[in-house]
């Protein structure tokens, strides 16, 4: 039987394979885990967010012969070239950062000057001082900074899977870092991203992005009724599907609060001063749609994350599925280790439990799920509205959902477990109908194994919504979502 647990011993050849292409640790990790479940699903995860790095100029066909060499010949995996990287050292007498990208990446200077714009170039942290990341704690700007580059990336622990990476997503928070681990925590990062042109000292590693992902939908921020609500400290905007709220590695500037900032900024602080860049108080997936909430200062984030922590936020989702989901009060159960923002084994979607945890000593391993149906009613979807939808024969419903924790994935994950999977959603539906406790069964291990091997990230809009947010007196809405609103 496939067990649960955190995946500890490695494949050593896959391990010296993934070495060769400069990968984190915890990262080869993930890759070499001998649980089968988790084995393949970490494969497929990985195949679908991690780039191939590769040495200057290096021909694509011989990345793409590595990747089958890693992966599997069967496999035939071929990554889409916003994936692949350029690992690099800066060349001799080279101190202009455009030159230098323009020599690595075989482009022209204003190519890369565009790269570096849009935040598809990095370098190693050793170019910063203890000073400089002091300064970046105290977000005095790169003003204050004797560094000659200035550095951006994710709000403090983003990723980390740590507590204080759930400040900025989780229904839980932690309570920040100390200056000490903030800068214990700086230090040990290889790489900081690099955002606008600048000088950089010979011999300093970098990373490029040559082929940076692009979010055409980003621009649908220029339709001013997406901004929902603004006061002195939060603004709510009705996010376009296809759209992340964080940054890509390869793209800073074209996720929700990079579009915000350019599209219907500047914004202004309670004293009048222009926001330079919106920051992120909770995640919405990139597939989905509706309302998010951004800060204009770092005391907004700790306020939502404050009421987050108290359960004073209100959240509504609209989600359509082609089953009726049952009405009433849902409660499962995600496996901890799976559930951490940030972590990169196990599997890409997220199994639950319909079943409690058999003690409280054995629920710490566990996460507590839970949302009320309010409403499920039929509904018609028209074929000819420019969605690229076909909903075919089949019967469609839209759900009025309350979130009541906020989890990853939890609606998602959710329903596909009670055999209701939203349309479009290909990371759930092959998994639709499977809990945990189909582990017991040893004739079901073989088909959760093809399921998983069928699962893939969305590519287009799936149908969920966050249609409506409610706290500390602001109330927002997000619009008709893409498939209309035509409810029997």
């Amino acid at each position: 039987m496939t067990r649960l647990a955190s995946p500890k011993r490695w494949n050593l050849s896959l391990a010296l394979k993934l070495l060769s292409c400069n990968l984190p640790i915890s990262d080869i990790a993930a890759f070499c885990a001998t649980d089968d479940v988790f084995q393949s699903a970490a494969v497929g995860r990985h195949s679908q967010h991690l780039p191939t790095c590769q040495q200057p100029n290096q021909d694509a066909e011989i990345t793409a012969s590595a990747n089958n060499a890693v992966f599997g010949e069967e496999t035939k995996l071929q990554k889409p070239p916003w994936m692949r990287c350029i690992n690099a050292v800066v060349p001799p007498n080279v101190r202009a950062l455009n030159e230098a990208v323009s020599i690595v990446a075989n482009v022209s200077r204003s190519e890369a000057n565009e790269l570096v714009e849009m935040g598809a170039v990095w370098a190693k942290m050793e170019t910063l001082t203890d000073d400089d990341v002091v300064g970046q704690y105290y977000e005095t700007g790169a003003s204050s900074s004797s560094a000659s580059i200035r550095y951006a990336d994710f709000p403090s622990g983003w990723g980390s899977g740590s507590e204080n990476d759930e400040l900025y997503g989780g229904e839980e928070g932690g309570e920040g870092e100390t200056l000490e681990e903030y800068v214990e925590r700086q230090m040990s990062l290889r790489y900081r991203r690099i955002l606008t042109p600048s000088t950089i000292d010979p011999g300093t590693d970098i990373r490029i992005y040559p082929h940076p992902r692009r979010f055409p939908s980003c621009y649908e921020f220029v339709d001013p009724n997406r901004l929902l609500y603004e006061d002195t400290t939060f603004v709510v905007v009705d996010k376009p599907p296809m759209l992340p709220t964080q940054p890509e590695p390869s793209n800073y500037e074209e996720c929700c609060p990079g579009c915000v900032n350019l599209l219907m900024g500047p914004f202004k602080t309670i004293t009048g001063e222009d926001v330079s860049r919106p920051l992120i108080c909770h995640r919405v997936d990139s597939c989905v749609g509706g309302c998010v909430v951004l800060s204009k200062d770092g005391n907004g984030q700790r306020v939502f994350s404050d009421l987050q922590r108290q359960r004073k936020i209100k959240k509504l989702y609209l989600a359509v599925t082609t089953e009726p989901v049952p009405l009433g009060m849902h409660v499962h159960w995600m496996w901890a280790s799976l559930n951490a923002r940030g972590q990169m084994g196990g599997t890409p979607c997220q199994f639950v439990s319909h079943t409690p945890p058999a003690s409280r000593k054995k629920a710490k391993a566990w996460i507590r799920c839970v949302l009320e149906v309010v409403k499920c009613e039929q509904m018609i979807i028209s074929k000819n509205n420019g969605h690229g939808y076909d909903p075919g024969s089949k019967q469609h419903y839209q759900s009025t959902i309350r979130l009541v924790t906020g989890r990853k994935h939890q609606v998602r994950a959710q329903l596909a477990s009670l055999g209701c999977p939203l349309i479009r959603d290909t990371l759930y539906e092959p998994i639709s109908g499977m809990t945990l406790e189909s582990l017991e069964d040893e004739s079901m291990e073989e088909a959760m194994d093809e399921a998983l091997s069928r699962v893939r990230v969305p590519r287009e809009a799936i149908g969920l919504q966050a249609h409506a947010i409610l706290f500390a007196g602001v109330k927002a809405k997000a619009r008709t979502p893409w498939w209309g609103d035509d409810r029997r």
